[in-house]
């Protein structure tokens, strides 16, 4: 099972912590980019947590939502590296559909609760791409290629996956201009649907729903307040209650897109 780098893993180790890692560009003065980098880890749900947590109503009673501070200004077109998906998820089309249903989800605002997918999010798969996500083993941030990729890869023991955004300006106001996914490829980890005795697997749209939610701006929620959300710091295994967005997410990216 991942490792929770932490300490935690004795306590942790039926569940993994979604990570988000962000990098942000600040172009003042002109001609001149700074870059910072951090990496978050946080404690997935205590062990015994139901993993049907998010179809109770508090999924759309919860409005709660954390804003990183950045969105993208034009449209976020994105490619996957198929080459990097693992075997063990079988049919390749089947996993990029899983990811591209994710996007949409995120883009239009799909959710649980019966509010319109409407949001003003612009995004598109572009299609294929030989390159790989700028993220590190260790959750890290690398450099920007010009590219937006997701990909599959080796990352540390306790990482689920890894968002990497890079953005110019502020953390009030900023414009994101490049974001990359990496999904640990661990053998056995995913499921594109409920495997039967499902134990210690993951879904995988339901994850990327999570990471999208992240390239456009979301936080993470406390799993201990917010459980039912699908930005909380802890996703509960063989669920995929995460699909769709809850009321905080949802109202949480409509403050920032609006409607279209």
């Amino acid at each position: 099972m991942p490792k929770i780098d932490n300490g935690l893993a004795a306590i942790l180790r039926a569940l993994l912590p979604l990570v988000l890692c962000a990098a942000w560009l600040v172009g003042e003065p002109p001609m001149t980019m700074h870059a910072a980098r951090f990496a978050v880890i946080v404690p997935g749900p205590p062990i015994g947590q139901p993993a049907e947590a998010a179809m109770d109503g508090a999924r759309c009673a919860d409005p709660a939502g954390t804003w990183l501070g950045m969105r993208w200004r034009t449209e976020l077109k994105w490619r996957v590296n198929e080459r990097t998906i693992p075997a063990y998820l079988g049919d390749r089309t089947a996993v990029v559909n899983a990811l591209r249903s994710a996007a949409t989800t995120v883009q239009t605002g799909r959710n649980d609760c019966g509010l319109p997918a409407n949001l003003g999010i612009s995004e598109s798969y572009a299609g294929k791409t030989d390159h790989v996500a700028g993220v590190t083993p260790s959750g890290g941030c690398g450099e920007r290629d010009g590219a937006n990729s997701v990909s599959f890869g080796p990352l540390n023991k306790g990482l689920l996956a890894v968002t990497c955004i890079w953005w110019y300006g502020g953390k009030e106001n900023g414009r994101s201009v490049e974001t990359d996914i990496l999904i640990d490829d661990t053998e056995g980890l995913f499921f594109l649907s409920t495997p039967p005795a499902c134990t210690n697997r993951w879904d995988l749209e339901g994850t990327l729903t999570h990471e999208f939610g992240h390239a456009f701006g979301l936080g993470h929620v406390a799993f201990a307040q917010h459980s039912a959300l699908t930005m909380t710091d802890g996703l509960p295994d063989c669920s995929t209650a995460y699909r769709g967005l809850g009321l905080g997410d949802y109202l949480t990216l409509k403050q920032q897109y609006g409607t279209n």
